[in-house]
């Protein structure tokens, strides 16, 4: 679905007991077929999902990107789910938390068991260029968070006072694969990146790799490195309730 879902988003100050608890009522149901979107609220102490992959709810609960999941079944990405569930105490989750009890749902409900591995794996190094980077210093207004639009033709990037820590994550989830901040350069930063994601003789707008050289003066350094893997040892389809 193309769809990037960011917890940081939904994290909000909380006690720290109630990770501990997990979540009173968890309903899980096969999605009827409503639309192509997912979705995941957390509103205080209630948690909804529509129209999830279980594969999505891993990569969520776990914080990872599509290609460090490895052992998955096939339905772990075509079946949708949606799922309601509540911790019984008003208090709003922090990240940590909602990636804790999304786990006790997947291990209670979906029998799911897992394990890390450290894999070598072909990576990219983010790296600034000779001339030096295209930075505008973060911290003068706005929301900090990244917005991320595609369209035929082109992608459009916009990060507001973010390390470039996670420019380099998004820049992975683009590229199927690990993208590592070698920059050295600390921080937050504001920047504008826009891109062709298939470029051709035809374009008007420059590839990835361009883009980030003629904007942002930055490059992608081809590499070899460590990969975290999350291996899956063990998943069932849930019994219905």
């Amino acid at each position: 679905m193309g769809l990037t879902l960011s917890t940081a988003a939904i994290a909000l100050a909380v006690g720290a007991a109630l990770a501990q608890d997990g979540f009173e009522v968890a309903s899980v149901h096969r999605n009827a077929g409503g639309g192509t979107n997912t979705g995941i609220q957390v509103s205080g102490g209630r948690l909804r999902v529509t129209n999830g992959s279980v594969k999505t709810l891993i990569r969520n609960a776990y914080g990872i990107l599509a290609f460090q999941l490895a052992g998955e079944p096939r339905w772990l990405d075509t079946e949708m789910y949606d799922i309601v569930a509540t911790t019984g105490v008003p208090e709003a989750l922090s990240e940590a938390q909602f990636r804790s009890l999304l786990q006790s749902i997947l291990k209670d409900r979906f029998q799911l068991s897992v394990h890390w591995e450290t894999r070598e794996s072909p990576v990219f190094a983010l790296t600034a260029d000779k001339a030096g980077a295209k930075l505008h210093e973060g911290g003068q207004g706005g929301t900090p968070g990244i917005n991320t639009r595609k369209e035929p033709g082109r992608v459009h990037m916009v990060g507001t006072s973010e390390p470039l820590a996670i420019l380099a994550s998004n820049l992975g989830n683009q590229l199927g694969r690990i993208v590592l901040d070698r920059t050295g350069l600390s921080g937050s930063y504001d920047w504008v990146l826009d891109w062709d994601p298939d470029p051709t003789a035809e374009s008007t707008r420059p590839s990835l790799t361009s883009a980030l050289r003629e904007q942002l003066g930055l490059r992608l350094e081809a590499q070899k490195g460590p990969m975290e893997v999350l291996v899956i040892d063990r998943v069932e389809h849930p019994s219905e309730n």
